[in-house]
């Protein structure tokens, strides 16, 4: 699956690099069907509760950033 777009939120959590976020998306996301991702940079998952309705669209994903960055290191 290839990314759409990015929306990111999480400038105000220090631990988490958003260009290392977005170059680590862009590797998971490389091919396939388009879609929208938004990121939660922190525990407080602004974005994903102020984009409540995009949960449940089918091309939008929602994602924490430190779940993106866990996942590259494997």
């Amino acid at each position: 699956m290839r990314m759409k777009g990015i929306r990111y939120c999480g400038n105000c959590n220090p631990d988490e690099d958003p260009g290392e976020v977005k170059k680590a998306l862009e590797e998971l996301f490389s091919d396939g069907d388009a879609a929208s991702v938004l990121v939660d940079g922190c525990s407080r998952a602004c974005l994903s509760k102020k984009e409540r309705d995009a949960r449940n669209d089918p091309g939008v994903i929602v994602v924490s950033s430190r779940e993106v960055m866990r996942r590259m290191k494997r």
